[in-house]
């Protein structure tokens, strides 16, 4: 990436903040005043979760940028029940909420991403994370598990919304400036701005970092902007546009051993191959919004393409990717019988289309690519309908039933013989789903909720399952692979009182045919069915406030804290019995004693995550680790703002993630272990008007 990007990006984007500085002030204040129906400001949006008989969280864009905006875990890391981690102290993280994806050790499934409420994942399942820039969310939506129904989500994991701002949520403009340790450096601005039925928005990041660990350098690049037209009464298109530059070293897996003696060094194959994960993305997207009052109905039409670099040790990878996804929806609120009543009902079909090729290399040193050993055209096609009836039974106590049905279709069309004795490997299969709801949900008070629900979940596979590679770099399609299923029963409560605010939510989830990984050698991993396992866990979050007022300038002491327990194991298999399921930890806490004062505001945090077995055997694990840290800053909304922050101070050399370990190989001699960043200090100075 040409280092002249991030200049010109700054320019272009300050020349429109400065353009929206100079606009009528008095216009800006009367559009604000408007709420958009193309999308969801974050108060519509906690209003909207709160109605969900389950687990959901609401996190803002500004608690976000209290701190550094770097990664997933900045920003996700003190949502109840969302397992996240840095794998190389990137963008590129693990992901999981109630095991998802439990053994997935690169990219994502079993979780559906969104932008602006449109998918980011593929047409295929698999997701990335370099797609958005949390340093420009307005506010990011979380709904763990199938409380995504209502929006087209029947994963076991659920599904992560990361919302822009428009030019009603946020006129005016930004500027802000992050660096800190291990070369890290991040610049975004923003401005955004209305006039009559016209809003608009724009924001620009651009951000670099050397990483902790040799061969982790990254550079991206983001542009997002969306433009609105109110052009009738409860009427309402918007435009939305992206785009990322996205430039990753990958260093690789170490020994535990390696990582135990030097912490920051790379995978001798991954420096030899200079591995990485570079692409280009474009995406484009529309929806236009009816409300009649009582009822709304949107429609929406999105377009993403993707152009994929990817050497790694064994071989190298190229994808360019063109996805579209058509959806529409519809809500209506008219009251039943006297009392309160919400009908969904929506649609959804996308088709990803993915030319996917894998090369050999031309010399022994670098990723110059040699003779091409797999070439094909991968199809991805689904379609989904889903409806939900949400009724007022009694006085504050709500029923809600729904269901989806679901269809998917991976197809491999193979334009390459890799060998005469390979043959055609061309080859496509179908998966069926349908996935029923049953939920209730009781308002005790106002601020005060309580619920439970029985779902089910189906994931067909995502290419990354369907398609096996062998050692050759043939690839050919599993034909005989089911789609994970889980039947979740769930009961938990949030609200505040007085002093204390809470998120609360239990699950117990039967999963039949889960994806697991089976690693047959170096870079070769497999994915089998297994065939029963069990998901359960609790997802909390507490809020306590020690001392001091709910608001206002006088001082006050918080302690803010998440926990995730989440044992995942097999149920009484053939071979491994009830053995833990390796890839998550167990447990994980973080918390964070605030005060705050005017605008101002300190702290010290901690994070804790226990060990984790790496094998099926349960033999060979990942140790625990405690990492400290503090920040402190300010922040009055408007004008100046800035923080500092000093994270892993006791430089603790610990694993953030691993891989899961060849049975047939001695786990504590295989590359497994992502070391985490050691001892950092970061700071940053932002300026809005």
């Amino acid at each position: 990436m040409s280092s002249r990007i991030v200049p010109t990006a700054l320019a272009v984007a300050l020349s429109v903040a400065a353009s929206a500085a100079d606009a009528d002030p008095s216009i800006i204040l009367v559009e604000t005043q408007r709420e958009p129906l193309t999308t969801s400001t974050a108060s519509a949006a906690e209003t909207e979760l709160g109605l969900v008989p389950g687990g959901t969280d609401v996190v803002s864009g500004d608690e976000i940028r209290k701190g550094r905006t770097a990664t997933w875990r900045d920003a996700l890391g003190m949502s109840p029940g969302v397992y996240v981690q840095p794998r190389y102290g990137s963008e590129e993280a693990r992901l999981s909420i109630r095991g998802s994806g439990v053994q997935r050790t690169f990219h994502l499934r079993g979780i559906r991403l969104l932008a602006d409420g449109q998918p980011i994942s593929l047409a295929d399942g698999g997701g990335d994370f370099q797609a958005t820039d949390f340093a420009l969310a307005d506010h990011v939506a979380v709904w763990r598990g199938a409380n995504a129904l209502a929006y087209g989500g029947a994963t076991l994991g659920g599904a992560i919304d990361v919302v822009s701002p428009t030019g009603l949520s946020a006129p005016g403009g930004s500027v802000r400036l992050e660096g800190g340790s291990f070369g890290y450096g991040k610049a975004v601005v923003s401005s955004g701005g209305s006039d009559g039925d016209l809003d608009a928005w724009i924001g620009v990041s651009s951000s670099r970092q050397i990483g902790c660990r040799d061969h982790s350098h990254q550079d991206n690049v983001r542009v997002q902007g969306n433009l609105g037209w109110r052009f009738a009464p409860g009427v309402e298109n918007r435009l939305f546009g992206a785009y990322a530059d996205s430039d990753s070293e990958l260093p690789g897996s170490i020994t535990r051993q390696q990582m135990e003696d030097d912490p920051q060094q790379a995978n001798s194959g991954s420096v030899l191959r200079d591995s990485k994960r570079d692409y280009p993305l474009y995406r484009i997207a529309d929806r236009l919004a009816f409300d009649w009052g009582e009822t709304r109905a949107e429609a929406s039409l999105a377009y993403m393409r993707k152009e994929l670099f990817h050497p790694l040790a064994f071989g190298l990878i190229t994808q360019d990717s063109d996805d579209w996804v058509a959806a529409t929806r519809l809500v209506d609120d008219h009251r039943l019988g006297g009392r309160g009543n919400r009908f969904v009902l929506g649609a959804e079909a996308g088709v990803g289309v993915t030319e996917a090729r894998t090369y050999g290399y031309a010399a022994a040193v670098g990723n110059t690519p040699g003779a091409i050993a797999s070439d094909a055209l991968q199809t991805a096609r689904n379609a989904a309908i889903y409806g939900e009836w949400r009724h007022e039974a009694t006085t504050d106590l709500w029923l809600v039933g729904g269901a989806q049905a679901q269809w998917t279709e991976l197809e491999n069309d193979d334009r390459l013989l890799v060998a005469p004795s390979a043959g055609d490997q061309s080859g496509s299969k179908i998966w069926r789903s349908l996935n029923p709801k049953l939920g209730v949900l009781w308002q005790a008070r106002p601020e005060v909720a309580a619920f439970a629900n029985l779902s089910r979940s189906s994931e067909p596979p995502s290419f990354a399952e369907y398609i096996q590679r062998d050692l050759s770099l043939a690839t050919r399609p599993q034909q005989d692979l089911a789609a994970q299923s889980a039947w979740t029963a769930e009961i938990g409560t949030r609200g505040s009182v007085e002093r204390v605010a809470w998120d609360l939510t239990a699950y117990y989830a039967e999963v039949r045919d889960e994806y697991l990984a089976v690693q047959l050698g170096p870079g070769l991993t497999v994915t089998q069915n297994a065939d029963a396992t069990v998901h359960q866990g609790v997802e909390a979050g507490l809020d306590l406030r020690l001392w001091g007022p709910e608001s206002g300038d006088d001082p006050r002491l918080t302690l803010l804290q998440t926990w995730t327990w989440g044992r995942f194991r097999f149920d009484d298999d053939a071979q491994w019995g009830d053995n833990q399921l390796p890839g998550l930890p167990e447990h994980v806490w973080r918390g964070e004693l605030r005060f705050e004062q005017a605008g101002w505001y300190a702290g010290a945090t901690a994070e804790y995550q226990a060990g984790w077995p790496v094998d099926f055997a349960n033999a060979f694990e990942a140790e625990s680790s405690l990492l400290l840290g503090a920040r402190a800053g300010y922040d009055r909304g408007r004008g100046f703002s800035a923080f500092i922050e000093g994270r892993n101070l006791s430089d603790e050399v610990y694993a953030a993630t691993t891989g899961v370990a060849n049975p047939a190989t001695a786990a504590d001699t295989q590359a497994l272990f992502n070391p985490g960043d050691g001892l950092a200090v970061n700071a940053g100075a932002a300026w809005r008007w």
